[in-house]
C-alpha cells in the first residue's frame, strides 16, 4: 500500500469519525488530521455526487443561511490551454467570523475533471485522483490558508488552465466555511457557491462602427477586438494601446494626431487586426483640417 493510499485511508476514517473539520483547532486529534491533509476529505464541495461541509457531520447548519456571501470569480469563457486565474471569496459583517476555509473542483458536463487547477503559493493545497470516482481534481486552504483571527473575510487566488481541446461548459463547484475560530465544529456558517466558464466559440472578425479625433488620441469603436490588437493605417501597424475607460476592449485609443501620422485634412483607411491575423474591413477616415 503506498503513502498515498494510506493518506487516503486515514483521512476517509478520521472523516467518518467525524474528526475532521474545515477549519482545524489545536487539539492533539486534530494535528493529526493536519499531518495528512490540513484541509477537509475531498469531496465536500456540493458537486454533483458529492456533499458539503455542512452534510458531512463536520460542521452543522444550512449552507447560504448566514449573512455572508461567497463566491468564485472565473473566466465566462475560455481558450482550451489557456492559463486563467481564479478567486475564491468570503465577505461578511458578521464580526465573530474568524478563520475562513473553502475547497473547490472544476468539472465538466459529463461531471469528469475539467482543465487542471495549479497552486500559486502556500495558502492552498491541491488534491488529484481524488472524491467520488478518484478522477477529480481538488484545490483548498491550508492551515497558513485560514487567516486565523481575520475578521471581514478571506480570499485565494490560484490558477485554472483550461481543457486542451473544447470540452463543453466547465462548472466551478465550490463550499467554504466561514468559521468562528473557537476549535470547534459548532457555530460555524457554511456556504456554497458554482461558476460556468463556456468554451469560446468561433473567432469573429473585428469590425470597425466609428472612429473619431480626441485632443491627444484618435478613438476607433468597434467589436470584437481582442487584447492585443493593434490598427493600421493604409495597411500599416502604428501604436495601438487599450482605451483604460473601455476595460472590456470594445473601445481602443490610438496615440497618432500629435506625432504628425495623420495630418490635418488627409484621409487614410484604418484596420484593426487581432492577435489572430483576423483584421476588420478598412474604415475610411479624413482628419479634419484643424
Amino acid at each position: 500500500m503506498t503513502n498515498k493510499d494510506l493518506t487516503k485511508l486515514l483521512s476517509a476514517a478520521l472523516f467518518i469519525g467525524g474528526v475532521v473539520t474545515i477549519l482545524t483547532g489545536n487539539t492533539p486529534a486534530l494535528r493529526r488530521v493536519h499531518a495528512y491533509a490540513e484541509g477537509p476529505p475531498a469531496g465536500v464541495t456540493g458537486a454533483p455526487g458529492e456533499i458539503t461541509c455542512a452534510t458531512s457531520g463536520c460542521h452543522t447548519g444550512t449552507p447560504n443561511s448566514g449573512p455572508g456571501q461567497f463566491k468564485i470569480d472565473a473566466p465566462r469563457v475560455y481558450q482550451p490551454g489557456a492559463t486563467y486565474q481564479i478567486t475564491v471569496t468570503h465577505t461578511t459583517t458578521d464580526v465573530s467570523r474568524r478563520r475562513w476555509g473553502f475547497q473547490l473542483t472544476a468539472l465538466t458536463a459529463g461531471n469528469g475533471k475539467g482543465g487542471d487547477i495549479q497552486r500559486p503559493n502556500s495558502l492552498v493545497q491541491i488534491f488529484n485522483d481524488d472524491g467520488p470516482g478518484f478522477n477529480r481534481q481538488y484545490i483548498e486552504h491550508t492551515i497558513n490558508g485560514t487567516f486565523a483571527g481575520t475578521q471581514g473575510g478571506g480570499s485565494w487566488t490560484f490558477d485554472w488552465v483550461a481543457p486542451s481541446s473544447d470540452v463543453g461548459p466547465i462548472t466551478f463547484y465550490a463550499a467554504g466555511n466561514e468559521a468562528n475560530n473557537d476549535g470547534t465544529n459548532t457555530g460555524d456558517q457554511i456556504y456554497t457557491a458554482t461558476a460556468v466558464s463556456n468554451p469560446a466559440g468561433p473567432a469573429l472578425q473585428p469590425q470597425i462602427t466609428v472612429v473619431e479625433a480626441g485632443k491627444k488620441h484618435l478613438f476607433v469603436t468597434g467589436n470584437n477586438f481582442d487584447i492585443g490588437a493593434v490598427i493600421l493605417l493604409n495597411g500599416n501597424p502604428v501604436n495601438t494601446e487599450n482605451d483604460s475607460a473601455t476595460p472590456s476592449n470594445f473601445l481602443t485609443g490610438l496615440k497618432v494626431i500629435k506625432k504628425g501620422k495623420i495630418q490635418p485634412g488627409e484621409e487614410v483607411n484604418i484596420r484593426v487586426q487581432n492577435a489572430s491575423g483576423l483584421a476588420s474591413a478598412d474604415f475610411p477616415y479624413k482628419r479634419p483640417a484643424s
